[in-house]
């Protein structure tokens, strides 16, 4: 045989690079798993990463149990089969010891498959005490072995997780017999809790924080978000074991903080926040009124984005703090601030963001403001020559302030301009004044303005800047302003997609025709999403 026609195998390291390459790609994962031994054993550790994601059907996520449970000790196995749990007494064992591949766990999936695997396997005739019973024991024998076989979590998702009986997988850290577990999230990078519950199961959460806090020293990205039934603050205890945890990050680089507070707690999560000063890149604060407060700590961090998000009802009473006198030369250093409202907007906050905007001067990049506020226009023009992307929310007696801050803005890429309240009506002139004074480093347009097909003709004829994203808001699209957008993209060769939000009054042709130019068109339907 020639020699050179000879196939030699892969190395393992050769395997594991190929195979890690196909991280989201399952049915690929699978088919390497049946090659032979060698890509078998690279395969599994991967497919067996994330056991329980979002949207985990119950029929798979039982199928899941029944493999776990194969890798039971002998004693775990007896004990479910004692209490009325119809599992097989001989069986062979699991292939491998697939707990120990855990690295991402959603725990609300997990409680839904095993709710689904313990209605197949508990012996009919149990009533609903006897079911619960058997439900938390299947789930401290089963979440406890599975915890304590892995090697290490690195993404914990505690999403939408109330249960009234506390039969859920995450309770399992409190329970004195089950202390052994914590080492797993030893290596834990990514912690969110999303969830809206009583102040009971709250502080259970909190206590299990508290655990965290003792073990769980390298969390990146940290989501907390706390919603109580009864809309209303969380106890002084339950804040305490959530503050304990951020300050016990050694490298904390996101944090999401959203949970309700009494005033005299705040001291010790700013003391917490302080404590991540040379890590955090990443900030958002959601319903906090005291933003002086917030100013007073906010220069020693280096944030890539400062966010607030306030979605709640008008009638609370906002009093902030007074503004913190600061050292003259204090600059803060923000990339990006983000302010958005839902229904409701806040004006006496508006002077405080201006003060963050003016605090962090050429350092800004991008900012969005939804909001209307001529303070803050004011503040840009004068502060704020680096910034590459602005979105703005303006009204008609706004555009002169909303002019004279795009004239100054000489390196702005993205702008995003929208209008309040929604019948406001902008003459031509404005628009036309609005495209002479923008700068011609622009790069990408969402004009919500909602102009007619008329002054959006004139806009694109007066501009000075090369577009590679439009998008437009209009009552209708047809074929007159469609051809115009198609001759820009032609005369400009720099347009490659445009999002719409109109009525269709274009031909199948014309659109053809677009498509050969243009080459992402997508329709705006807020009601569905986006879709082509």
């Amino acid at each position: 045989m020639n020699s050179s026609i000879i196939s030699f195998p892969l190395i393992p390291d050769c395997v594991e690079e190929i195979i890690c390459h196909l991280l989201d790609n399952h049915k690929a994962l699978f088919s390497c798993a049946l090659v032979n031994r060698l890509w078998c054993r690279s395969a599994i550790p991967l497919l067996w990463r994330n056991t329980f994601p979002y949207g985990l059907s119950s029929v798979k996520g039982m199928k899941i149990i029944d493999i776990y449970v194969k890798c039971l000790s002998e004693i775990q196995r007896q004990t479910l089969i004692c209490n009325d749990i119809n599992i097989e007494e001989d069986f062979k064992p699991a292939l491998f010891n697939y707990p120990k591949y855990l690295w991402f766990l959603n725990c609300n999936s997990f409680d839904i498959a095993l709710f689904a695997w313990c209605k197949k396997t508990i012996k009919r005739g149990a009533n609903d005490t006897e079911f619960q019973d058997r439900l938390l024991l299947c789930n401290l024998t089963i979440g406890q072995s599975i915890l304590s076989h892995s090697a290490g979590l690195r993404i914990l998702c505690i999403i939408n997780h109330y249960d009234r009986n506390k039969n859920c997988l995450m309770c399992l850290p409190l329970d004195p017999c089950v202390k052994g577990i914590l080492h797993t999230f030893s290596k834990l990078a990514k912690l969110n809790i999303n969830i809206r519950t009583s102040q009971i199961t709250a502080l259970n959460i909190a206590l299990l924080c508290g655990e965290l806090s003792l073990y769980a020293h390298n969390i990146k990205d940290l989501n907390i978000t706390i919603n109580t039934i009864e809309n209303e603050v969380l106890q002084p205890e339950i804040c305490k074991h959530l503050f304990l945890l951020i300050n016990s990050q050694h490298n904390l680089q996101s944090l999401t903080i959203y949970f309700s507070w009494d005033i005299s707690q705040s001291p010790l999560f700013f003391y917490a926040l302080s404590s991540q000063s040379h890590s955090l890149r990443y900030l958002e604060i959601i319903q906090f009124y005291d933003i002086p407060l917030i100013i007073s700590y906010l220069s020693p961090f280096n944030l890539n984005t400062l966010k607030f998000v306030y979605n709640h009802r008008g009638d609370i009473q906002i009093i902030p703090s007074l503004l913190p006198i600061l050292h003259s030369g204090t600059q803060f250093r923000i990339k990006e601030l983000i302010s958005c409202y839902g229904v409701v907007h806040y004006p006496i906050l508006n002077p405080f963001f201006s003060e963050i905007i003016r605090m962090s001067g050429s350092n800004l990049q991008k900012i969005s403001l939804n909001g209307s506020d001529k303070i803050w226009l004011n503040t840009i023009a004068q502060h704020s020559p680096n910034l590459t992307s602005l979105l703005v929310t303006i009204d008609f007696s706004m555009h002169e302030c909303f002019i004279q801050a795009l004239s100054k803005l000489k390196k702005l890429q993205f702008l995003e301009v929208k209008k309040w309240p929604e019948n406001t009506q902008f003459t031509k002139d404005m628009i036309l004044q609005i495209a002479k004074t923008i700068s011609s480093t622009l790069k990408e347009l969402d004009f919500d303005l909602t102009i007619s097909q008329e002054y959006l003709i004139a806009f694109l004829t007066e501009c000075n800047f090369s577009l590679s994203k439009l998008t437009i808001h209009l009552d209708e699209l047809n074929n007159e302003t469609l051809n115009f957008i198609i001759d820009y993209a032609i005369r400009t060769n720099n347009l490659k997609e445009l999002c719409y939000e109109a009525t269709q009054k274009f031909t199948d042709e014309d659109l053809l025709r677009a498509k050969k130019v243009i080459p992402i068109l997508t329709e705006i339907d807020y009601g569905f999403g986006l879709f082509d």
